[in-house]
């Protein structure tokens, strides 16, 4: 039977205690060493859970094996600004002994943690249990990027990884370019990453989303995807006009959004002005875009 794989004590080690809450906090009873018992329907999910998808079957194992040896790591909380509690990490533990074992408390340390060292924590934490799906994972890369300005080795380090790892966040980051399709299918583990990260050399949405189909239902190999994405890069550059360099800041405004959208955008600029066209390429892409836009159909008159 698996064992419970919780924070361990590196992780706590690095979240400074809270101090001892009021009495007014009637949701908490003290429980010793430093662990508290606290009723799970005050305790709200991390906003930056970076994990989408709870395995069921997983779940399970894991709420058999906290009932058979209890739970060895408490969850981690912090103090909400409405008298809540707001889980820092062990969403797992939480929803195996809420929503499976029926438990009305749970075993919690109650920490002192600022929003971006929260958001951080969530990530490490998520990251370390190498159980996300690809794509879940590449958005965590993307957000320790992005959202807390490291590099990508410090990324690396931050998880304890080596050097060469660098190349496995930045291949894993470079999934979130391709077509929500193609994501879905590498999310749902249908589509390798590996092969996923060769489509992703395709300038084309169109021809991703065919050559994805097509390994799927086919079953092709890397190497067999790589020699098919290498002969329709040839065949391009025979048949194309040479293409014009943009400022650097137009690149990067393009990349940005088309990883933002997942479709091809370009922006067209010129002293300051232009337009920027996003493509879609079916109904419902079109529909998820202007989602991602803001606007909802049913909305316009």
């Amino acid at each position: 039977m698996a064992k419970v794989r919780g924070l361990g004590r590196g992780l706590e080690s690095l979240i400074p205690a809270a101090p001892p809450v009021a009495e007014r906090d009637a949701p908490l009873k003290e429980g010793g060493d430093g662990v508290w018992e606290l009723r799970v329907d005050r305790i709200v999910a991390n906003r930056w859970q970076p994990r989408h998808e709870f395995d069921q079957d997983r779940l399970e194992e894991l709420a058999r094996s906290i009932e058979t040896d209890g739970l060895i790591n408490p969850l981690v909380v912090r103090l909400g600004q409405d008298g809540g509690y707001e889980l820092i990490a062990g969403e797992r533990r939480l929803r195996a002994m809420r929503d499976i074992l029926g438990r009305e408390t749970v075993p919690v340390r109650l920490m002192r943690v600022e929003d971006a060292r929260m958001r951080e924590l969530a990530l490490v934490e998520n990251l370390q249990r190498e159980d996300l799906n690809p794509i879940e994972e590449a958005a965590a890369f993307d957000e320790m990027v992005s959202k807390l300005g490291l590099t990508h080795e410090e990324v690396a380090k931050r998880l304890n990884k080596g050097a060469g790892y660098r190349s496995v966040i930045t291949n894993r980051i470079r999934l979130l370019s391709l077509p929500e399709e193609v994501k879905r299918m590498v999310a749902a583990r249908e589509l390798e990453p590996t092969k996923a990260r060769a489509i992703a050399a395709l300038e084309n949405p169109v021809l991703q989303i065919k050559l994805a189909r097509r390994i799927v239902e086919e079953g092709l190999s890397t190497a067999q995807v790589e020699k098919m994405v290498a002969d329709l890069k040839k065949e391009k550059n025979r048949t194309a006009t040479p293409e014009k360099v943009l400022p650097p800041h137009v690149a990067d405004l393009e990349d940005r959004l088309r990883r933002h959208f997942g479709s091809k955008v370009v922006v067209e600029d010129k002293d300051g002005k232009g337009r920027i066209v996003v493509e879609y390429y079916s109904v419902d892409d079109a529909q998820r875009i202007l989602e991602r836009m803001g606007v909802r159909l049913g909305d316009l008159e």
